[in-house]
């Protein structure tokens, strides 16, 4: 789970100079592998978790990545008690801080973007989201969706649709980070344009978004006078 590009995804192709410029009202950003660099973490407690129950690791790995915990536990051990593992699962989650470190180009992106520009959207709880947050230092945003705010997680548009709500916008003016399958089809599903960040996407297929880079390096932001975003970014792949 460590190559960032892969064999099936087509070269990256390098815009020409000043790269390809987009503009926005807001960003909302997944967190796990798009912000914050979880996977040692994220890693030890899926393996454990699985171990425990006997569950096919592969399988588990390719349907849950960008899902929730509960939705997780009910879709592999519906049999158990769902808040039971809910809870092991986060436990085993926030005991870790091995590797737990911002994604390369978050520091600055993030530190440019007033609360009226940016909402986190995480499938994990507000209580894992921000055990990560608090860690990596990164600010904690005024617009917080987390598992806990939504009825239905991605794949489903919702939490995109009630952190635009949050902000106060429509679809077409926000832009979404996410590096999974899940996260990017809750996005397209709610209307937005969508940036896949490929560094720890693993062997995920992150085709449908409508650009990758590879880290937030990729990302130069400019908030221009009338308070709109300006993202450049460089080197990045148009889907």
């Amino acid at each position: 789970m460590s190559n960032p590009m892969h064999s099936r995804r087509k070269e990256l192709t390098v815009f020409p100079t000043g790269g390809v410029t987009l503009s926005c009202k807001a960003i909302l950003s997944d967190l796990d592998g798009t912000l914050v660099d979880s996977t040692i973490c994220v890693d030890y407690a899926v393996q454990t978790w699985a171990d425990e129950h006997n569950l096919h690791l592969g399988d588990l790995v390719e349907k849950a990545h960008g899902r929730r915990t509960i939705d997780i536990v009910k879709m592999f051990t519906p049999q158990l008690d769902i808040d039971a593992e809910v809870k092991h699962l986060e436990d085993l989650e926030t005991s870790c801080t091995k590797g737990l470190v911002p994604i390369d180009g978050a520091v600055e992106l993030l530190s440019r973007l007033s609360p009226h520009h940016f909402a986190v959207v995480t499938s994990g709880s507000h209580r894992l989201a921000t055990h990560r947050l608090t860690h990596t230092k990164l600010p904690i945003p005024k617009v917080f969706i987390t598992a806990d705010d939504v009825t239905l997680g991605k794949p489903n548009p919702e939490p995109y649709i009630l952190a635009a709500d949050r902000l106060g916008l429509e679809a077409k003016d926000c832009i979404v980070f996410e590096d999974s399958p899940n996260g990017i089809k809750a996005a397209k599903q709610a209307g937005m344009r969508v940036i896949a960040v490929a560094v720890r996407s693993a062997e995920h297929d992150i085709n449908d978004a409508d650009y990758i880079v590879h880290d937030l390096t990729w990302v130069t932001l400019r908030v221009k006078p009338d308070s709109t975003l300006e993202l450049t970014l460089q080197g990045a792949e148009e889907v």
